[in-house]
């Protein structure tokens, strides 16, 4: 080949790669940057089968890049044994496991057995050489990280709000704070949020960008006998998935549902964000009310200089879709 048709071809072949990239680009596909986006997960994993479905999901979107997992809560070694087998299954334990807080910062303790952490897997350990203190991970992923972080958060916020006391300067190193918490425009109150409501008050207030993705939008992601007839195919890791719902339904003491992929859609909103229609505001919770009634309520106050969005509606077939998509 000459060396004007060597040049010729090259130039068409860097064109191509171009115009790809900004079709994805413009399809919501991949961040602006032009590479993943650096993310640490932040969980109460055991509990309802969704926080699983979302590190599954995580571990499948090529658009993040996850640097840590952090549990919160009860049984918090446990939790970090779940989250290691299930990185182990997708080949990825090289990310760093972190146990988190054991308890919330005011509010009752979290009682009752965490039931997924009884998955018959007990030769699966997390070796204890990588056990880290959960709350030293996530300040030392923030500042170690040469440039800004995302966190997602699809538990109650002990953590971040530990984190942000203990070191306040990575309150300059988070991009962006994903959580799935609050209930915004209908009455009631949501789990995460009056697990620990004085966590969740110290997060909302530390002016970092926040998306919240509340219950108004997550009970709209419920997977339809479709998606459950598509999972009882599944092979290689989300083979270890699919079981693993099967085991919440047995253990489930509720009339048995489908799974509800609450904390999945924060994860997809980090790289979608086209996914859900948010409105600007600040978020009050109330730390001061009764519990079990107004304790842990979420307020959403428009607000056109507030520094957290709150999602109002939701593409809930188009989401369901992608992540069907990645992990089955």
């Amino acid at each position: 080949m000459n060396a004007a048709r060597h040049s010729l071809v090259r130039k068409r072949q860097i064109t191509g790669a171009v115009r790809l990239a900004l079709i994805l680009l413009l399809a919501g596909f991949v961040p602006a940057t032009g590479g993943p986006i650096p993310v640490i997960l932040d969980t109460d994993i055991g509990d309802d089968i969704d926080d699983a479905l979302a590190l599954a999901f995580a571990l499948r979107s090529p658009e993040l890049d996850v640097r840590a997992v952090i549990t919160v809560f009860q049984n918090r070694e446990g939790r970090a044994d779940l989250a290691w087998r299930i990185l182990k299954r997708y080949g990825r334990t090289g990310i760093l496991i972190g146990m988190g807080a054991e308890k919330p910062l005011l509010a009752p303790p979290r009682t009752g057995p965490v039931l997924q952490t009884q998955f018959p897997t007990p030769d699966e350990r997390m070796p204890d050489s990588q056990r880290r203190n959960g709350i030293q991970l996530l300040i030392d992923t923030c500042l170690k990280s040469p440039g800004k972080v995302t966190v997602v958060a699809y538990g109650p916020l002990t953590n971040i709000a530990l984190a942000l006391r203990a070191e306040p300067r990575i309150k300059d190193k988070i991009e962006h704070l994903v959580v799935m918490n609050g209930r915004f425009f209908s009455p009631g109150t949501e789990y995460n949020t009056t697990c620990d409501p004085e966590a969740a008050a110290i997060v909302f207030d530390s002016g970092i960008p926040i998306t919240a993705v509340g219950l108004d939008v997550t009970m709209q992601c419920e997977l339809e006998p479709a998606d459950m007839a598509r999972m009882e195919r599944a092979e290689g890791p989300a083979k270890f998935i699919r079981d693993l719902v099967d085991f919440w339904y047995r253990g489930h003491p509720e009339p048995k549902h489908r799974p509800i992929l609450h904390d999945p859609l924060a994860v997809a909103v980090v790289f979608q964000p086209g996914l859900i229609r948010t409105e600007t505001g600040r978020v009050v919770v109330e730390t001061r009310g009764q519990p079990g009634r107004t304790y842990g309520m979420t307020l959403f106050r428009p607000d056109p200089k507030g520094t957290t969005r709150v999602a109002a509606a939701v593409e809930a077939r188009r989401f369901m879709d992608l992540f069907m998509d990645r992990v089955f």
